[in-house]
């Protein structure tokens, strides 16, 4: 299961993901991502509070990087994943 929070603000948009990216819930945050307003001033993407990624949820996060969101999140986790998706270290 994927629980994602949407907290818009004037000049940017938070979106925080918690628990499972995989499977069908993939298909939901690309719903969402395709859903923003195509005026994006800045996307966030908390990965904090993820526990698993699977390849198409990896894919989908590295999307959403190429296109301007931007990955954050502590724990060994999401930091692994955010440099696995970026590329930065």
């Amino acid at each position: 299961m994927l629980r994602i929070t949407v907290d818009q603000k004037v000049d940017s948009i938070a979106v925080q993901l918690e628990g499972k990216l995989v499977g069908p819930w993939v298909h939901e945050l690309r719903e969402l991502w395709s859903s923003l307003p195509s005026t994006r001033n800045r996307v966030v993407v908390s990965l904090t509070g993820i526990s698993s990624v699977d390849v198409l949820g990896r894919c989908l996060l590295s999307e959403i990087h190429f296109a301007g969101g931007v990955l954050t999140g502590s724990g060994l986790l999401a930091k692994s994943l955010i440099e696995d998706v970026t590329g930065i270290h």
